[in-house]
């Protein structure tokens, strides 16, 4: 999907469907791959998310390969991985972390959706290239500075396993007064330790390095676990640039895309939070004000078909999760689950 980084790779010879995060200090393998491959745990451990603290289990000794390169980590993360997968639709086996990513420079092109894999230290810059210093946050998150409405400089987490453009902790904002003569809504935010209602709007400028990004979604969190960082910097908003990482230099490279092709950054009009399922789309949350509540959707509901395509497998390889996406003033043709049509119009709700 267009809001999340998915690539190849194989743990202990099995071929899996993996997200990159470097949000994420450690990888984590779901549990049905764990017990599927045989692999004995060989401890517990108390890992933090966006929500809190969550208790989980880990194993030793595993082999990941990604793209041809073979990486042994002492230990992995397992989880049940169930509402990760829902959410994009698919299976999700495994999450790749910082843990994969060091010793290694990282290239992403998200526009040609490529990404490569060079020695640490083999990249030097060149034109157009803005470097950034990354550190690292008392709880290993991976850091960069950003000034967010033309502020001073402050730290956020850079998160390429996050959906979402721009994530900030509600005390920042309102410090900021971020929100004043904005619209708002909310929006459902799920991760392993659970889902939490968030605030959403409209940033109007982020500077990153001397690039400036405008009109950028925000999801604004009161339950903000980071003490080092008062946000997080998601795909969406990494993705309007050429990026390499290289960890072990402390260095984030990165190139404004030109206009022609970078990628949209996506926003929902549609007011729905859904979980994807093989043959429907269930209503697990309905924004505040949105075209999805003036219609009247509620919890639990279900869209079978959208404008004629029934919800299938293929839901989100193709083109048709982008509905919600689609530009204001849309008219979007919705079977819910009692074979009833309801029709709702896309609008900037927030």
């Amino acid at each position: 999907m267009g809001d999340t980084l998915m690539i190849s790779a194989d743990v202990a010879g099995s071929p899996v469907r993996a997200i990159l995060d470097s949000g994420s200090a450690a990888s984590i393998i779901n549990t049905r791959l764990v017990k599927r491959l045989g692999i004995a745990p060989s401890g517990r451990r108390i890992i933090r998310g966006t929500g809190g603290r969550v208790e989980v289990t880990e194993i030793s000794d595993v082999t990941l390969t990604v793209a041809d390169d073979r990486r042994r980590l002492p230990f992995a993360i397992v989880s049940d991985l169930a509402a990760i997968s829902s959410a994009f639709g698919r299976p999700i086996d495994l999450v790749l972390g910082e843990d994969i990513l060091t010793g290694r420079c990282i290239a992403l092109d998200f526009t040609l959706d490529r990404i490569g894999f060079a020695p640490t230290g083999s990249f030097a810059g060149g034109s157009g290239w803005r470097r950034l210093i990354l550190t690292h946050g008392t709880r290993r998150e991976l850091l960069v500075a950003a000034s967010i409405g033309g502020g001073s400089p402050v730290q956020l987490i850079f998160d390429l396993g996050s959906a979402n453009a721009l994530m900030l902790s509600t005390a920042f904002v309102a410090a900021q007064d971020l929100l004043a003569g904005k619209a708002r809504s909310t929006a459902a935010l799920g991760s392993l330790d659970g889902v939490q209602i968030v605030t959403t709007f409209v940033l109007d400028d982020i500077d990153i390095g001397g690039a400036h990004s405008a009109a950028v979604p925000v999801a604004a969190l009161d339950h903000w676990q980071s003490d080092s960082a008062v946000g997080s910097i998601g795909l969406p908003l990494i993705a309007q640039f050429d990026v390499i990482m290289d960890l072990t230099a402390g260095s984030l490279w990165l190139r404004p895309t030109p206009p022609k092709r970078r990628l949209p950054m996506l926003k929902d009009r549609s007011g729905f939070g859904l979980a994807v399922s093989p043959s429907a789309l269930t209503v697990a949350h309905v924004a505040a004000h949105s075209p999805a509540e003036m219609s009247g959707w509620s919890i639990g509901d279900q869209i079978v078909r959208i404008n004629g395509q029934p919800i299938d497998p293929s839901y989100t390889r193709g083109e048709l999760w982008r509905w919600r996406f689609l530009p204001a003033g849309t008219h979007v043709r919705l079977v819910d689950g009692s074979g009833i049509v309801r029709r709702l119009t896309l609008a900037d709700y927030y």
